[in-house]
């Protein structure tokens, strides 16, 4: 989704001028696969990367039906593994092991142990106790830049109707902070799969317009896929 990061200083006019935007160049489809996805991220762009469409405003005459959204993956925390039990001593319990009471002198064990007399517990043979499986080494971390092509269902109007705004100048004196800011590469796609990659019209500080963020929120999440980016 949209997000902010930390504020670090202030500045003065670093928002680019505002203008009117171009209407979008249409692709054959949604492409995040792209270096202005690793810019949008802040990692920098690759330039063994292709480049994305021309965005812009939605081209006269496209009807866009649903969205797909170039996202940084979600960060999941799992929960911490329960503690394991501590056993007193005398509680460790031998497989395969009966009560000491009903163990009859002479008697023969499961693997071949006999019970002689004055004995309290049985003890099986070491080589009938099997040793512990090795854990599994631990899969090779994927290098790359991992991104979440989401695509989006629903009403699209809000969205749109938050594209179809307007920026806001920037005076000369404008103050604006160090902020930087993660703005998704977004598609909209028509009834054909046909994209066009959209422009987020911005305040006079260059940030997201306000709204930008729950027009996104009010669509579903119809399927997501998980890529690599070298």
């Amino acid at each position: 989704m949209l997000a902010a990061g930390t504020v670090l200083t202030g500045c003065a006019g670093s928002a680019p001028p505002a203008g009117e935007s171009s209407p979008a160049e249409v692709a054959p489809a949604a492409d995040c696969a792209v270096r202005e996805t690793l810019e949008a991220f802040g990692t920098g762009g690759r330039a063994d990367l292709p480049a994305a469409p021309a965005a812009g405003t939605v081209p006269a005459g496209f009807e866009p039906v649903a969205a797909v959204e170039c996202r940084m993956p979600e960060i999941v925390v799992l929960p911490a593994p329960e503690p394991r039990e501590l056993l007193e001593p005398g509680e460790l319990s031998v497989p395969g092991a009966e009560d000491p009471g009903d163990l009859q002198p002479g008697e023969t064990l499961p693997g071949g142990a006999v019970v002689a007399p004055g004995d309290t517990a049985p003890v099986p043979p070491l080589a009938d106790v099997a040793p512990a499986p090795a854990p599994a080494p631990a899969p090779a971390p994927t290098p790359g830049t991992s991104v979440d092509v989401v695509r989006l269902e629903g009403d699209l109007d809000p969205l749109l109707q938050q594209l179809a705004r307007p920026d806001v100048p920037t005076s000369p004196d404008q103050a604006c902070m160090a902020m930087f800011q993660v703005v998704p590469v977004l598609y909209l796609l028509d009834a054909h799969d046909r994209a066009v990659r959209v422009r987020w019209p911005r305040d006079a500080c260059g940030f997201l317009l306000g709204g930008a963020h729950e027009s996104l929120a009010g669509l579903r999440e119809t399927s997501r896929t998980t890529i690599t980016l070298p």
